[in-house]
């Protein structure tokens, strides 16, 4: 438990407040003391994400499904409001560790232990399923150690029974290695869901690993649905039971009912291994230790006219840049050099504008950094003329170094610096996660141009907004033309292991969630070996199509000159990562998916080409048109929300979809993913004569080509 910061309340709904449980991009889980005396779990949404009706109709739903929940193993809700300013949950507060916390402290469960822990959560998924929900979440985290038993907890995903999983184009809601095969898919799920999921951690329990293996989150969806369970050590006698429970077949899985009979009666007299009560114990003792909770200091109204107010915009943004670092940079901190100021400081006349500074963070040695920041400055420039503008922007650039250590370095100057509306990232995916942190910790907006880590999909667990389509979703371009134009009977992923991880999202996304219409196989590549034999057995099949789904330019250049060798004959696709010169010699033919346009061969871009070609005396280059739209789309979150910017830009941005010259911005609702309507976002390259060539944007692809 953290102390609570001086910008929280004292008091809300009745409870005192004592500590911080826990926070995330949406909201405050509290420590908390009811009007009766009892100590409860109190989940807070900030009130800037509460003023967006989809959000507080989340919250709604998720108070609504909590509260009918009255199971011995699942946490009783005490009291609720979700029309508060800044909506709140009270629940019953568990003050035990979790299952997954003790899991890797002290190591595997017993048999006795573990059937004692099975029959009290297939009790609670009884429980859930009666009330006509589907938890979707069941994991070691989930699960709550109390001296008289578990506790299911966290039903902020819950559905009804045959709510699907998927929340946008391949996003998948739950936790990667112990969801089950139908919600990795994206296919309806219902109450053997959550049986699967309740295998899996009953397996990781007893042998203290996840039964689907660890790594990035493609690897183990992957596994999951066509893997079986690692299963060693389960105890003998519950080895039959826990593999039912992770059958790939839902109809093949045990009910709660009948493992409840396969368990046994729960025992509450040593249900915790060895060693495990005296930490329950010692945990309880700490909130038994607590004195009462003193008030804090809040600016604003009374508590009795706003329990939950927060700091005056001003206050907040100053509040939340000094607690991240414990200082207040000088403006300008980490900048190079600032663009815009002297249109930006001429308000005349009647109209009062504010000031917001708009900072590209990348490297001055980067390629793609020169156009990223001219497109910027057009936008700007363009911005700061209009007569009708209800705020100046000032352009300022900061310098990562182009390694992660110095993105972290500059993101945190950029964190202390209150004049910094919006950061946005114009690197690739190893710096800009070490951006991540320090904005989130600021609560400072940053938006992604360029990079592409499936990591960026966790958006809702920070302040980044990804402007474009992720690995997660594949190389979208290229899998509409093949859909769409090629139309093989089967196509080769290359399963380069060389860049696992990255080129398990491919072969993810053409295998397990099926984007591809015609048959598929995989062929696996080794990291030390080379694509000779790989390439004979593709060229077999000569009209096979084939797409390669690492992101190593070197490595894409030797596949395809192994390729060329072969006599392969069909098409060849692969993401916009492989792009270098060795490559765009050797891949003559290749289709490209990239998130780029081609500002100078687009038809719906031609304007900003003339405009750019007219201020800068060149064509635009790669990501030009997007860090266009970038800045074009802050100054359109920052319009509406006027002075406190940083504080409320990101909840702003996620309100409404926004149609820019490169592609139509807009982001689910619950899990703030990126989406990409009926394709859109991505663009088709052609390499011909060793330079890679426009065709068209994803969702013309079949019209025109």
């Amino acid at each position: 438990m953290e102390r609570l910061l001086p910008s929280d309340p004292s008091l809300i709904g009745g409870h005192r407040l004592a500590g911080r449980l826990g926070a995330g991009g949406m909201g405050v889980v509290y420590l908390a003391r009811s009007p009766l005396g009892a100590w409860c779990a109190l989940k807070v949404i900030r009130a800037e994400y509460a003023d967006d009706q989809d959000f507080r109709a989340r919250f709604r739903r998720e108070a609504d499904l909590a509260s009918r929940l009255t199971g011995r193993w699942t946490v009783p809700v005490v009291a609720a409001d979700a029309e508060a300013r800044s909506p709140w949950l009270a629940t019953a507060y568990v003050p035990g560790p979790s299952l997954a916390e003790t899991v890797a402290l002290h190591g595997p469960w017993p048999e006795a232990q573990l059937r004692g822990l099975g029959t009290a959560l297939a009790e609670a998924l009884e429980g859930v399923h009666t009330a006509g929900l589907v938890h979707r979440d069941v994991k070691p985290a989930n699960v709550l150690l109390a001296a008289d038993g578990p506790r299911l907890i966290d039903f902020g995903i819950a559905r009804a029974v045959g709510a699907t999983a998927l929340t946008a184009d391949g996003s998948v809601v739950g936790s990667p290695g112990y969801l089950s095969p139908e919600q990795a898919r994206g296919h309806t799920v219902g109450p053997p869901s959550d049986v699967f999921s309740l295998g899996c951690v009953l397996a990781h329990t007893a042998t203290g690993r996840p039964p689907f293996g660890t790594g990035g989150a493609a690897a183990v969806l992957y596994r999951t649905v066509h893997q079986e369970p690692d299963l060693d050590g389960v105890p003998e006698n519950l080895d039959r039971t826990i593999r039912r429970c992770l059958a790939k077949e839902p109809e093949r899985r045990p009910g709660t009912r009948e493992l409840r009979d396969i368990f046994g009666e729960f025992a509450s007299e040593g249900w915790l291994p060895e060693g495990l009560p005296a930490l329950v114990a010692t945990r309880a003792a700490r909130v038994l230790d607590l004195p009462t909770p003193e008030p804090t200091a809040v600016t604003g109204p009374p508590a009795a006219l706003s329990p939950v107010a927060p700091p005056s915009p001003t206050r907040r943004r100053l509040l939340v840049a000094g607690a991240a670092l414990g200082v207040t940079a000088a403006a300008g901190a980490g900048a190079w050099w600032e663009w815009g100021r002297a249109d930006a400081s001429a308000n005349t006349g009647s109209v009062r504008r504010s000031r917001h500074v708009v900072t590209l963070l990348g490297s001055p040695d980067d390629p793609f950094f020169t156009d990223h920041r001219r497109g910027a400055l057009l936008a700007v420039e363009q911005h700061n003329k209009d007569a009708r503008r209800t705020l100046d922007l000032v352009l300022r650039t900061a310098d990562d170094r182009g390694t992660a250590t110095g993105s972290a370095a500059a993101a945190a100057r950029l964190a202390a610096d209150p004049d910094v509306s919006v950061v946005i990232a114009t690197g690739p995916n190893a710096t800009v996660l070490a951006a991540l942190t320090p904005c989130t910790k600021a609560r400072l907006t940053l938006l992604v141009t360029r990079a592409d880590a499936e990591t960026f999909n966790n958006v809702n667990t920070t302040t980044a907004l990804v402007l474009r389509p992720t690995l997660l979703l594949g190389p979208t371009a290229v899998l509409r033309y093949l859909n769409r134009v090629v139309k093989p009977a089967r196509t080769v992923i290359v399963h380069d292991l060389a860049t696992e991880a990255e080129s398990l999202a491919t072969v993810r996304v053409t295998t397990v969630h099926g984007k591809l219409d015609g048959e598929t196989v995989v062929e696996e590549v080794a990291a030390d070996e080379g694509f000779t034999g790989a390439a004979r057995r593709i060229a077999a099949r000569p009209r096979d199509a084939v797409l390669f789904g690492g992101v190593s330019p070197e490595r894409a250049a030797a596949c395809a000159r192994a390729l060329r060798n072969a006599g392969h004959q069909g098409a060849r696709g692969a993401t916009e990562h492989v792009l270098s010169a060795p490559f765009r010699a050797a891949g003559e033919d290749w289709w490209i998916s990239t998130g780029y346009t081609d500002a100078n061969a687009d038809p719906r871009t031609k304007a900003f080409a003339a405009a750019f070609r007219a201020r800068h005396g060149h064509p635009p280059g790669p990501w030009a048109a997007e860090a266009y739209d970038a800045v074009r789309f802050a100054a359109h979150g920052l319009a509406a929300v006027g002075d406190d910017g940083r504080s409320a830009l990101r909840s702003e941005l996620l309100r409404s979809p926004w149609q820019g010259i490169t592609r139509r911005v807009s982001f689910d609702a619950d899990s703030q993913f990126f989406l990409t309507g009926d394709g859109s976002g991505q663009f088709l390259f052609r390499v011909t004569g060793g330079a890679a060539r426009f065709v068209a944007r994803s969702d013309d692809i079949g019209k025109k080509t």
